[in-house]
């Protein structure tokens, strides 16, 4: 029988393959159940530690990538020619990529093993910062991020699948805070350690910085790292019409979003664009039903474990990445105080959640989701509100202390939850599951963060569209979103007595 699942209230004697649900034979389902457990028996120590450790550091300079530009974008804007519109693409492209190819990863780790998927990744990564040190115009350096964020898309859901992959499944909550670490670490820093990185050497250093520490991870890489993926030996055909439908469908909703935020209307074209993108999506999910070997496997979310699960992780992302923006905005536009001061006010909540993240895998595997979902829930919307009350004379060390209040919240909730849902699928679908639930969380948490700044300007009364009252509004609405997921994963969730992990 299962006890991994049954240990964390996953209901006994149930497959979860996400198609039916439905109760099978009781000596098919043992075998199954065997079968999952006797290849997920993890990894020797020291040959985990080599493998996750190389794994990590290149995976974290491709994670603090995303953010770094955050604190160049007035250097560049003003080097280049551009308006924020144009230069915080930089950025959000950025993640949006990121989101797109993580959903291309199911079917590459399916193919290709870890170790030249790992380094492909790392090339392609490096490749794009040094188009980027010697982009001589916006276009090109632009076009180099999305280089970048291609390497970045193939390695995070890859360090995800290995890391459950060298784990028992017992202790699937220590392997995604150990992912954590960087997941939620490393973009958080990103604007501090950049902001430094540009005052001494100019805002072309970062990308020296980067790609000298993903070059060292390649060396370290070619020798010592070994293919830890066990694969089934099928070929498996990608479907180029899947790849296209989900890229033009979610480029269109973002454009649409990016068109509403730059305008502060509903005009014709951010309609069409909208109208237009969730047209492609609806016929991408349909197509995904009806082919059988589909880019991502959303009758996964048919196993309501995964899809509750899989929500709580998005909503987590959102909270995080929305607060990361808008508290060095409302640090910087609102109470008047430097660039650097606004970074230094989120680098110890991203400290904290570095802290956290493997505290909060732990605790999943002795205790099981409920706790975590009722801690987490209710932390993260008490923060919440009360950065909806902060206004230019909430001392600094408060706005600090309330971020960092926050990522106690995001911490019990988004790589727990990742683990939860994960341990919900059968082995043969890990790699989907970890392909949909990172492309979801880059994706929704970009156009999740950007209707959220689109509505702090709305409420805004000054032309910077942010102020005090802004602030307060959109922090409003995210804890109004929290709290309908604390409602939808207790009523959801299986319960059950959690076992403590042996």
């Amino acid at each position: 029988m299962c006890t991994f699942a049954e240990g964390w209230g996953l209901p006994k004697c149930r497959c979860y393959h996400g198609l039916t649900g439905q109760q099978t034979d009781r000596a098919k389902h043992q075998a199954a159940g065997d079968d999952a457990l006797a290849a997920h028996d993890g990894l020797p120590r020291r040959q985990r530690t080599v493998v996750l450790s190389i794994m990590m550091a290149g995976t974290t300079a491709a994670c603090i990538s995303q953010s770094m530009m955050i604190a160049a974008l007035p250097t560049i804007m003003h080097e280049f020619a551009v308006n924020a519109a144009l230069g915080q693409l930089l950025t959000t492209s950025y993640i949006f990529m990121l989101g797109l190819i993580s959903a291309m990863t199911a079917y590459l780790v399916n193919r290709v093993d870890a170790k030249k998927l790992f380094v492909a990744a790392m090339l392609c990564f490096v490749a794009g910062c040094a188009a980027a040190l010697f982009a001589p115009n916006y276009p090109l350096l632009l076009a180099s991020r999305l280089l970048q964020a291609g390497g970045a898309g193939i390695a995070l859901p890859l360090i995800q699948v290995v890391a459950l992959s060298v784990y028992p499944r017992n202790e699937y909550g220590r392997a995604m805070g150990l992912v954590g670490l960087i997941i939620g670490f490393a973009p958080a820093i990103g604007p501090t350690v950049s902001g430094f990185l540009i005052d001494f050497w100019g805002w072309r250093s970062v990308f020296i910085v980067l790609g000298a520490v993903t070059i060292v991870v390649i060396a370290l890489a070619l020798p010592l790292l070994t293919d830890v993926m066990k694969r089934e030996g099928k070929r498996e055909r990608f479907d180029v019409p899947s790849g296209l439908l989900y890229a033009l469908g979610f480029c269109a909703i973002m454009a649409g979003t990016t068109f509403m935020e730059a305008d502060g209307s509903l005009s014709a074209l951010p309609v069409l664009a909208l109208v237009s993108g969730v047209a492609a999506l609806a016929v991408f999910a349909r197509r995904q039903a009806r082919i059988d070997q589909p880019l991502l496997k959303l009758a996964c979310f048919r196993n309501r474990t995964f899809a509750v699960a899989t929500g709580l992780v998005m909503i987590a992302q959102i909270a995080f990445m929305a607060g990361s923006i808008m508290v060095p905005l409302f640090v910087q536009d609102v109470q008047g105080l430097s660039a650097t001061s606004s970074g230094l006010a989120i680098l110890p909540g991203a400290l904290l959640l570095g802290v956290l993240n493997p505290v909060t895998g732990r605790l999943l595997d002795r205790c099981g989701p409920r706790p975590l979902i009722v801690v987490g829930s209710a932390v993260l919307a008490v923060g919440t509100l009360a950065f909806a009350a902060c206004d230019a004379s909430t001392p600094e060390w408060a706005v600090t202390a309330l971020f960092g209040v926050r990522t106690v919240g995001v911490a019990c909730l988004m790589m727990p939850m990742t683990a939860y849902a994960c341990a919900a699928l059968p082995a043969e679908d890990l790699a989907q599951g970890t392909a949909i639930i990172t492309s979801f969380r880059q994706i929704f948490g970009a156009l999740a963060s950007s209707v959220l700044i689109a509505i702090m300007a709305q409420a805004s009364s000054n032309d910077l569209g942010i102020d005090a009252f802004g602030f307060g509004v959109s922090f409003e609405v995210q804890a109004g979103v929290i709290v309908a997921g604390f409602v939808a994963g207790m009523l959801l969730l299986p319960r059950g007595k959690a076992r403590k992990a042996a």
